[in-house]
């Protein structure tokens, strides 16, 4: 009896070893969640996500439930099938916007490169510095990577972006498994949606488990994927009429959408020309190896407090309430 005891402690030792020999190691002096740093670039807040492993996606039996909870009969209805399998997924570390990018980021990039966007990214008060801390809308695909490259930054991949939204353990928003509330972010009035959005961060009982905010609501943003069915999607057959590198996909719902657009694992995709007024983006970036023992970082995080100071002041001065005549064009 006591070897089979023995040899029955030995095996799940050495299962557990060869788990722990099979996680990736994490960078040295690796900074704790929701770190904060300016960007020596664009000057964007950032906070960290650090290494490691998350739960990605959604199976049938939380689509059944998350349906249930929106008052719809099926999760067909709002394409839940789109976020199968349910899985674990390795990320490395790497920081994300704190905030969506907004006009004051945006125009501070057009007046450095000296761009001239074919479609305006807000209304005529957004160039005229009254809507710096409101989020930049009716970006494109193309011009959100091109704003990404000049900051020596990158759209965030799908995994990034989902596990900044929703954190290590399935939940289904950035806050846990409550549903939406007026607090917790820019959300839709009712399933038909409606046509407000508003300043950035100014819904913190909505942050995410790493601080980002509006994760969920406000607007829609791009990531660096084009929209296709997961690998081992039990029902990828459903999205082969629209994919096949048609669409680039979206996270986050925004003002507009309905309430089914807003949980951590949804996903949308628009055409890589095709944009909208409550679309917009955040960035990602992922340190150089040695990065925490230097003095870039330690700057970096020093820099904090004033940036803070900074942005208080342009909400403080800028329109409290976003104009509501504009819808794109």
């Amino acid at each position: 009896m006591r070897a089979i005891w023995n040899a029955t402690v030995f095996f799940v030792s050495m299962i557990a070893a060869r788990a722990m020999a099979e996680e990736p190691a994490a960078a040295a002096d690796e900074p704790g969640p929701g770190t904060e740093i300016v960007h020596p670039v664009d000057r964007a807040l950032m906070v960290y996500v650090p290494s490691g492993y998350f739960i990605m996606g959604f199976d049938a039996d939380d689509a059944k439930k998350l349906a249930a909870s929106l008052g719809e009969k099926d999760y067909h209805t709002f394409a839940a099938e789109e976020w199968f399998p349910k899985r674990r997924v390795y990320v490395p570390g790497f920081f994300i916007d704190k905030f969506e990018l907004t006009n004051e980021l945006w125009n501070k990039y057009t007046q450095a490169t000296g761009y001239h966007p074919k479609l305006a990214k807000g209304p005529k008060e957004a160039a005229e510095g009254k809507l710096d801390v409101y989020p930049a809308g009716q970006v494109t695909w193309a011009e959100a990577q091109q704003y990404a490259n000049w900051a020596r930054k990158r759209l965030p991949s799908e995994a990034q972006w989902e596990k900044a939204a929703r954190g290590t353990d399935g939940r289904w928003y950035p806050w846990g498994n409550e549903p939406p509330t007026k607090e917790r972010g820019v959300f839709p009035a009712d399933q038909k949606g409606h046509l407000i959005y508003d300043r950035v961060g100014s819904r913190p009982a909505g942050a995410s488990p790493y601080g980002a905010m509006d994760m969920s609501g406000n607007m829609y943003e791009w990531t660096c994927e084009f929209m296709e069915p997961y690998p081992n999607n039990p029902e990828a057959q459903r999205m082969f009429s629209y994919t096949g590198h048609r669409n680039g996909c979206l996270r986050g719902g925004s003002f507009y959408h309905a309430m089914h657009a807003l949980s951590c694992p949804k996903r949308f995709g628009f055409r890589p020309d095709e944009t909208y007024y409550h679309v917009g983006f955040r960035t990602v970036w992922e340190p150089p190896a040695g990065y925490f023992e230097t003095a870039d970082f330690t700057k970096a995080k020093a820099a904090v407090p004033a940036r803070k100071a900074e942005m208080e002041k342009l909400r403080a001065a800028g329109m409290q309430h976003p104009p509501t005549d504009w819808s794109g064009g």
